[in-house]
């Protein structure tokens, strides 16, 4: 019994140690667990607020993201604005153009206007030719100057709302061409003497024709650019075709006593056919400035009627050459413009079918020339030669065969005054005219009428 008792004792004073030890290491580790908890709340929180800021700054990422995704969406719904408006505003060139010539003042007059719609409802014209720049050098709408250089358009503003006017025209599906005379400028010349042809005998006085008309030189690059930038802003705002006329040098009067400062080095090089090589220079220049920036413009170039027969050196006419740089040619073929005794007639103004023949014939020929000289210069690598073996300025790889379509002729859609024995240009005059374009497999033509009047029974 004393052995059982002493033996419970011992139990009850080990038990009573390990519990003493128990508060004691309790007592120890406490402060060392509260610690450890702040430092992990501590470390909680600043993992709450790095989280924090990753999610707000996932947020602004997400947001720029987002906002950017919408800016080139709106980017891309505009450039596809842009292009869908460009099919829209600008007409592909017809099989064939049958245009009639208005003048800035025409365009505004509402009866010769709705003349214009009419006839193009009721006859085989679907084409209107604006002029946007005439011989004053005004421009007959504003112009945005500030992508000119030195030298600004001025507008005498003829014609209001261009735009409003082009979309009604398309909307009817009417071409409409844009006519700018080039270098016969009697504004630019006055502002810019520097620019203009001088007389021989007297360099600082500027060159005028009988009329009292100047030109600037065809060789000057600061006139090139500028009319360049007028037709590449005519294009943008909606013209189908942007055509050139006065791309020469004056026909009258004393032109035998015209200093040109700007090509002393080409009259040096190519003495009597300089002029013809001035043009060439131009057109290639000008043309390939304007399909660089916008490649599917559509060029023309007018020239005279007497340019499908032979060159005209002294106004520096070559048909080959613009036929090479523009993608159709003009020529100006008006029977009343043809000297006495052509093809034997003393007034060729009296037969308009032989004269409207006999130019598309002769062109023809200068095309089948041509096309020959192209197949041979691609072949033995090499420049183009004009039928006056002057090289043509423009790259041979950039060159294709011409078709007989590219020439579209100017007709007489007037009575010349001043012919004498010339019946007037009736119904029957302007017909032989469109048949013998028809004779020739042409159905595309220009009319020529300086004060816009026009009969719908000649069309029809």
């Amino acid at each position: 019994m004393k052995e059982l008792i002493c033996g419970f004792l011992l139990l009850f004073t080990v038990w009573c140690s390990s519990e003493g030890d128990i508060e004691q290491v309790d007592n120890i580790t406490n402060p060392i667990e509260q610690n450890m908890l702040v430092v992990n709340e501590e470390k909680k929180a600043e993992e709450k607020k790095l989280s924090d800021i990753k999610i707000e700054e996932d947020k602004k990422n997400a947001k720029i993201l987002a906002d950017k995704k919408i800016e080139e969406e709106k980017k891309l719904a505009e450039l596809k604005r842009i292009e869908e408006e460009k099919k829209i505003l600008h007409i592909k060139t017809p099989e064939y153009v049958q245009s009639l010539y208005f003048t800035a003042y025409a365009m505004w007059s509402k009866d010769r206007y709705n003349n214009l719609l009419s006839i193009s409802k009721n006859t085989g014209v679907n084409s209107v030719t604006i002029d946007v720049k005439t011989v004053t050098g005004y421009t007959s709408f504003d112009f945005d100057n500030s992508k000119f250089g030195k030298i600004k358009p001025v507008s005498d503003w003829r014609i209001t709302e261009i735009k409003e006017k082009i979309k009604e025209l398309h909307k009817k599906w009417i071409y409409v061409v844009w006519r700018i005379v080039v270098f016969k400028d009697n504004l630019l010349t006055s502002k810019r003497p520097d620019l203009a042809y001088k007389w021989s005998y007297n360099k600082n006085l500027v060159w005028n024709d009988y009329s009292w008309n100047k030109y600037l030189d065809a060789s000057a690059k600061e006139v090139w650019d500028y009319n360049a930038e007028l037709a590449s802003q005519a294009y943008e705002m909606w013209f189908d075709e942007i055509n050139f006329d006065y791309v020469r040098f004056p026909s009258d009067w004393k032109i035998s006593k015209i200093y040109a400062p700007f090509s002393k080095d080409i009259i040096a090089k190519y003495w009597n056919l300089w002029k013809i090589k001035v043009l060439d220079n131009f057109s290639t220049y000008f043309s390939k400035k304007l399909r660089d920036k916008h490649p599917e413009i559509i060029l023309s170039a007018d020239v005279f009627g007497l340019v499908t027969r032979w060159d005209m050196n002294w106004i520096g006419q070559n048909l080959e050459s613009f036929l090479l740089n523009f993608d159709y040619v003009w020529p100006m073929t008006y029977p009343s413009h043809y000297w006495a005794w052509t093809l034997g007639f003393s007034n060729p103004d009296n037969h308009p079918y032989e004269i409207i023949k006999m130019s598309i014939q002769e062109s023809n020929v200068q095309i089948n020339r041509l096309n020959k000289e192209i197949e041979l210069a691609k072949l033995e690598d090499r420049k183009v030669k004009l039928s006056n073996w002057l090289e043509a300025g423009i790259n041979t790889s950039e060159v294709w065969n011409i078709d007989n379509s590219q020439i579209r002729l100017w007709l007489q859609g007037f009575t010349c005054t001043r012919c004498k024995w010339a019946t007037p240009y009736n119904s029957y005059k302007f017909k032989e005219q469109t048949r013998a374009l028809t004779d020739m497999w042409l159905k595309s033509f220009w009319v020529w009428n300086s004060g816009s009047r026009y009969y719908q029974s000649r069309y029809k």
